[in-house]
């Protein structure tokens, strides 16, 4: 990796194979391990995650299994 230089440097790019936006020095970002993430939408794309909106639909055990375990 090359010396950075400038503010307008791209230092990396996004892990979100369907994205790949350009990561710029200063930008403010989300780090899963060694990835580097644009954004929170790119995060939980990237990590298979749903966003999803509770309502009296919503099973007892979808909400509340995950962080029993």
């Amino acid at each position: 990796m090359s010396k950075v230089t400038g503010p307008l440097e791209v230092v990396d790019y996004c892990a979100n194979s369907k994205c790949e936006a350009e990561i710029q020095l200063g930008q403010r970002v989300v780090k899963h391990g060694k990835d580097l993430y644009c954004g929170n939408n790119c995060l939980c794309e990237g990590l298979g995650a749903v966003v999803i909106k509770a309502d009296d639909n919503l099973e007892r055990g979808d909400a509340s299994t995950e962080h029993e375990k």
